[in-house]
């Protein structure tokens, strides 16, 4: 018999943190638990959890994949490096001119995301290059020498290095990147021709100098993580990219920036994969946790991407523009709307849930651990929905009396309502709010609801996945196992991926099928590095793509580029066109199409073994009723099953309630629950619409 081969599966959320272990030789999920997060020291939490595996299983763990919100969380508080910024002469204020458009057109008091480099660390440097390449200006030592006395002198952590059309040519950033290195080798130095490769100035800054500016904290946390695990004979560190991919630990700190979206990423991956092990058809992936809710969608089987996000774009719910970030993405809107969302009146006198969460600290009232105002946790508490024993963290009980407590005395009292007329209040706010970015990821962007199935996991997903579906019209749900800790399966599913951009401005009447052979080559030559950086001995595939557009447009339509196809004027020009066709419903027959950037993407597999299953607990709790209040205030008994006594082929009807282990799911009145053959749960709702 083969030795187990353990890989562990960690998702850092702002309440829990996910531990999963699979022994990749059987598919079997070997151990699943909650440990509460650590917000001063997260990788505390991860090692946590890692310590509790090593404290329960006699069989070594070989590798760790990982889904951090390191980085996210250092934009959004700019608890960061200090940081500076060298551009071509006269381009100081890019970042903080940005774009015209405001994210409110006609707000005459618009709220627009500060620079996150003041000008005073915004260093200009005598140098100018061509959009083409050409040198119009030449750097001199001189200069170089003045911009290290500057770095010098402003005691900054980190240095963004962003000059005029350096993806054409970036012969001067190289020049000042290496003088900066070895004159200042504590210091994070980064090359936007390193990390971006596009045009468009404001967008490429801003995103070499979030790489910067998130840098040092995130390459502390990634050493830290890395040297506990080396502590404990556990050799491999992967981390979860915005794109879905896997990265080594060495890559991941050369490029942060790829992992802003890094924990929501990982629970879409594992959408697509259930998708195809179950034959699903398209999906909306619905995940809410502790502290926002997502929603994204997988469609012929692919998580929709996106090349340009915005990251820290909603602050207090309002949208202040954000940072934008050129790099692929999973497609995603979110919203502050999670179980430790707290519920509040505002001066006008009105209910508001969220964007503010209790998080691991205090926690929700009902965490019995100092929290004192009410949140979404503990209004599910109070009408009955979640049982006293949570949601299977050894570390956490709940206390109906507090959850009692804080929505009186916050939520009902003022209003003078019943404790469960407050409840289903703040229920109604939390579902409103998620139904949205769910109409958002499907109905605003042309797709059909009705087309999809819905995939609920996160600790809160299953709770309010019944309302969501029905209200959008989505015509059943799924529940896949493990759904609270479903994130932690996503880290291990991916494939170590990078996505390499050029940018190739040319019309395609001068497109030269020499000079886009000659970029793909160079693209590439600049894999070998990120390759060599790897742990993987996997076989690496490479996918070619091509950005086009009609000339004069401001966004532009990715198009495959099949191997083995000579990309020539002709054939772009056919395949955009029928492409703007399908996508927008016409063509500019008098138009010229325009190449815009060439991509490619390196790929290798790491784990292509079967579909995880489930653990079983020794222990699994009989059937019984509880007491739930609904929306009316009539209170009845709803039947309770745990998910460890469901027998394949089940059909159950609703309402009713389902335990399992970190996650409560409810089933609601003419809603009927499928147990397939590998456990996960498909609710059809008999209200909705086919």
């Amino acid at each position: 018999m083969a030795e187990p081969d353990i890989a562990l599966g960690i998702d850092v959320g702002g309440t829990f943190t996910d531990v999963l272990a699979l022994n990749r030789n059987t598919g079997k999920l070997v151990s699943a638990f909650k440990v509460l997060s650590t917000p001063e020291n997260l990788a505390a939490g991860a090692v946590t959890g890692v310590d509790r595996y090593r404290e329960r299983n006699g069989d070594p763990a070989g590798a760790v994949f990982h889904g951090t919100t390191v980085g996210t969380n250092a934009l959004i508080t700019k608890k960061a490096a200090r940081t500076s910024l060298v551009t071509t002469k006269g381009f100081r204020d890019v970042l903080a001119l940005r774009r015209h458009a405001r994210p409110r057109l006609y707000d005459l008091s618009p709220c627009i995301s500060p620079p996150i480099v003041p000008r005073e660390l915004r260093l200009e440097v005598t140098e100018r290059m061509g959009h083409e390449g050409e040198i119009l200006t030449p750097l001199t030592p001189e200069e170089v020498e003045r911009i290290i006395r500057l770095v010098r002198d402003a005691n900054v952590e980190a240095v963004a290095v962003s000059l005029l059309h350096a993806y054409a040519n970036d012969a001067h950033e190289r020049t000042i990147g290496a003088a900066l290195e070895a004159a200042l080798p504590d210091v994070f130095v980064t090359l936007s021709s390193d990390v971006c490769r596009e045009f468009r100035e404001f967008e490429r800054t801003s995103t070499v100098v979030v790489n910067a500016f998130i840098g040092p904290v995130v390459q502390s946390y990634i050493d830290r993580l890395g040297d506990a695990l080396s502590a404990r004979n556990i050799p491999r560190l992967s981390i979860i990219k915005s794109n879905g991919g896997l990265t080594s630990a060495a890559n991941a700190c050369r490029y942060p920036v790829h992992l802003i979206e890094s924990g929501p990423a990982a629970g879409v991956i594992a959408c697509a994969a259930l998708g195809a092990e179950e034959h699903l058809g398209d999906l909306i992936t619905f995940d809410m946790g502790g502290t926002t809710a997502k929603a994204g969608v997988v469609v012929g089987g692919q998580p929709k991407l996106s090349t340009e996000f915005y990251a820290d774009r909603f602050v207090d719910g309002k949208d202040v523009g954000g940072y934008p970030i050129q790099s692929p993405v999973i497609d995603l809107i979110e919203i502050g709307s999670g179980g430790g969302s707290i519920a509040w009146i505002d001066t006008n006198g009105t209910i508001k849930v969220g964007p503010d969460s209790a998080g691991a600290q205090p926690g929700p009232a009902c965490y019995n651990r100092g929290g004192e105002l009410p949140t979404v946790t503990d209004a599910h508490v109070v009408v009955g929905h979640i049982a006293a024993d949570g949601f299977g963290s050894e570390d956490l009980g709940i206390s109906p009396d507090r959850a009692r407590d804080a929505i009186a005395s916050h939520i009902a009292e003022p209003f003078g309502w019943t404790v469960e007329q407050a409840a289903w209040g703040i229920l109604r706010l939390a579902n409103a709010s998620i139904t949205e970015i769910v109409r958002l990821a499907t109905l605003r962007r042309g797709l059909d609801p009705r087309a999809f199935s819905l995939v609920a996991f996160g600790g809160a997903g299953p709770l309010h996945a019944a309302e969501v579906a029905r209200e959008v019209g989505v015509p059943r749900f799924v529940v896949p196992t493990v759904p609270g800790l479903f994130s932690a399966v996503g880290t291990m599913l991916g494939e170590v991926r990078h996505d390499l951009v050029q940018t190739l401005l040319r019309r395609t009447k001068n497109l030269s099928k020499t000079e886009v052979t000659e970029e793909f080559s160079r693209l590439k030559r600049r894999t070998r590095d990120l390759i060599a950086a790897e742990n993987t001995g996997g076989n690496w595939h490479f996918k070619q793509l091509v950005d086009a557009r009609f000339e004069g447009q401001l966004f532009e339509l990715t198009l495959p580029f099949k191997d083995g196809e000579t990309l020539t004027g002709d054939n772009l020009d056919r395949t955009f066109r029928s492409a703007h066709y399908d996508t927008y419903g016409y063509d500019l027959p008098g138009h010229t199409v325009q190449l815009v950037n060439l991509r490619l993407v390196a790929s290798s597999t790491v784990y292509d073994g079967k579909w995880p299953t489930s653990v079983t607990e020794a222990d699994t709790p009989p059937n019984r009723s509880r007491r739930v209040v609904d929306e009316k205030g009539t209170a009845y008994d709803v039947s309770v099953q745990h998910r460890g006594v469901l027998e394949s082929g089940m059909t159950i009807q609703g309402p009713l309630i389902i335990e399992d282990f970190g996650s409560t799911i409810r089933v609601l009145n003419n809603q009927s629950v499928e147990v397939r053959p590998s456990g996960v749960l498909v609710v059809s709702d008999n209200e909705v619409e086919k």
